[in-house]
């Protein structure tokens, strides 16, 4: 959704190859398809890196890119495939256990599409993926309502002053713990994409 050209025609053709690209082979080692993916140019990208990442159904993910973000002209070639990635991840797990009701399974549906992510930042993780300071009281916080579907996603997720909750603690916690299952079991993400929440539930600190 490029009508105002504010990509330019230039930098249009290659986010298309770049998404191509990474369509392709993340579709294949998902075993995805059907998917229809939506790139909309809005100011609503993240700060940290002018792009922006959903998806809520088995076969739709949306990409929103910010050109007027300094951050995006820098990032883009990697944060755009790597964010395609993390959402395909998505798409694929929907089709599976689902993207979960409660905060366990949103931070196992997240670590794990973060995990899967990384490789298109050449073993990097993404800038939610950590936050200043130890985890362990947010763990201990966490534990108290991670079976509970009414959780406050957008506070664990996206922060909450009110709540205590720092940005992106929902995202650091989940990288987490995919880390620690995945250097117990080995694999990557995309080996797991079909795993209940609660196999790593034991993995909780």
């Amino acid at each position: 959704m490029n009508a105002a050209r504010q990509l330019g025609a230039a930098l249009e053709s290659e986010v298309f190859a770049a998404l191509s690209d990474a369509l392709e082979r993340h579709g294949r080692r998902l075993g995805l398809s059907d998917v229809d993916v939506a790139v909309r140019i809005l100011p609503w990208g993240l700060p940290e890196t002018g792009v922006h990442g959903y998806a809520p159904t088995a076969h739709y993910a949306e990409l929103t890119l910010d050109p007027g973000n300094p951050q995006f002209a820098l990032r883009w070639r990697s944060e755009v495939p790597a964010t395609l990635a993390h959402e395909l991840h998505h798409c694929r797990r929907w089709r599976g256990p689902g993207y979960g009701s409660t905060l366990l399974e949103a931070l196992v549906s997240e670590g794990l599409a973060q995990h899967h992510e990384k490789q298109e930042r050449g073993g990097q993780p993404a800038p939610y993926s950590h936050i200043p300071g130890d985890l362990a009281p947010l763990w201990e916080r966490a534990k108290a309502v991670l079976d509970t579907p009414g959780y406050d996603h957008p506070a664990w997720f996206f922060g909450s002053a009110g709540q205590g909750l720092p940005r992106w603690a929902g995202y650091a916690l989940g990288y987490d713990l995919v880390e620690r299952f995945l250097e117990a079991q080995g694999g990557d993400a995309a080996d797991y994409v079909d795993t209940p929440a609660g196999a790593l539930r034991a993995l909780v600190p």
